[in-house]
């Protein structure tokens, strides 16, 4: 599972420090939590949420099952 940060106050993701963008695709990545509050915490982010993104190839499976799912 990848990590990106997301500002609570304007909804945009982290590109880079001090970069806000709104497409979530656009946004930094982080291996695990830790690293994303250690990253939080060394360049002084407040009001971000932590937000969890599963790789490319679980979103490919979860888009089959929520179409199947639809049609039924």
């Amino acid at each position: 599972m990848k990590y990106v940060l997301r500002s609570q106050l304007n909804g945009r993701y982290l590109k880079r420090s001090g970069v806000w963008v709104p497409r979530l695709d656009d946004a930094i990545t982080f291996s695990d939590a830790g690293e994303a509050r250690e990253f939080c915490q060394a360049h002084h982010l407040e009001n971000v949420q932590l937000i969890q993104r599963p790789p490319p190839y679980l979103m490919t499976l979860l888009a089959g099952v929520t179409s199947a799912s639809n049609g039924a």
